[in-house]
């Protein structure tokens, strides 16, 4: 399967997951107390119908129904600001990507999830090459926009389940749930690529060709075993290697293992030369 039709890019930005919606919780809270004033309606009326001369149960129903759909519409108002409060406490203000303290509870929580269901997990590690140059050169509005076309790319390109966000001052971090180094090799070269083309099409004059990206990969095959730590120092690794290399430029970390590598070659080579002798036997009979 092409690994670039596996990860094609959303509409929706990359979420910022904050579990069950309030809106939700909150609408069902309160239609849980509607239901309950609903149900002391009739014994309500039985307790009133001695004192009362017209019949009151139907009038108690018709008003908890009412209460019900008041209690179902601020539930979910209210449910929905405190979802937007939420989403907003876990962007950066600048890139509209996800923040770093959200970033590290999901990379916990999708390390675990991918290593107990033997999925397959990614991360990238993105640095925006010479963002410190651009600030003392063209001053800190150059390198906002930057960050900002940085951020703009990378919400267009990753899908709906996918976790970016801004790791440190010129550093981006992202999750790829359910995708594998080669397929987000294509993701890092689909972000390098359209950032490339952005940085003279979209961005101000004065970035310039300053505006590259160098990106390090790791999935969890690439590691011995799944711990959120050293997943992220295998993609910082690569993204270090691609820094050294000249940037602007993807390295994908891969583990090597001398001691299964050595018996493996070996091996190869005693296949060949039993290959070799057992021709030379039929060619000699």
């Amino acid at each position: 399967m092409d690994p670039a039709a596996v990860h094609a890019p959303s509409s929706r930005p990359p979420r910022v997951d904050s579990g069950a919606g309030a809106r939700f919780r909150f609408a069902i809270g309160g239609l849980g107390l509607a239901l309950a004033a609903s149900l002391g309606a009739p014994a309500v009326a039985e307790t009133s119908a001695g004192w009362l001369s017209a019949p009151l149960e139907p009038m108690l129903v018709a008003a908890a129904t009412l209460v019900a759909m008041g209690f179902l519409a601020i539930g979910w108002v209210l449910g929905s600001r405190f979802d937007a409060l939420t989403d907003e406490a876990r962007r950066d203000p600048v890139t509209r990507v996800g923040n770093r303290r959200h970033w590290e509870e999901c990379l916990a929580r999708e390390v675990t999830r991918a290593a107990t269901a033997r999925m397959p997990l990614s991360l990238l590690m993105v640095d925006v090459d010479n963002l410190k140059k651009l600030n003392d050169t063209a001053g800190h509005a150059a390198g906002d926009a930057a960050l900002e076309l940085v951020g703009a790319v990378l919400n267009e390109t990753c899908r709906s389940r996918d976790v970016a966000a801004r790791f440190g001052g010129d550093e981006f971090a992202i999750l790829l749930p359910r995708t594998r180094a080669s397929e987000a090799l294509v993701v890092a070269e689909r972000i390098r690529a359209e950032i490339a083309r952005r940085r003279g099409a979209h961005a101000p004059a004065s970035l310039g060709e300053a505006v590259t990206v160098s990106i390090g990969i790791a999935d969890l095959d690439s590691i011995r075993e799944p711990r959120p730590h050293l997943l992220f120092d295998a993609a910082d690794r690569a993204l270090y290697v691609a820094k050294q290399n000249g940037r602007d430029r993807i390295e994908v970390f891969a583990a090597r293992s001398p001691k299964s590598a050595g018996p493996r070659i070996i091996l190869l080579d005693e296949r060949r030369r039993s290959r070799k002798r057992s021709h030379r036997g039929r060619s000699s009979v």
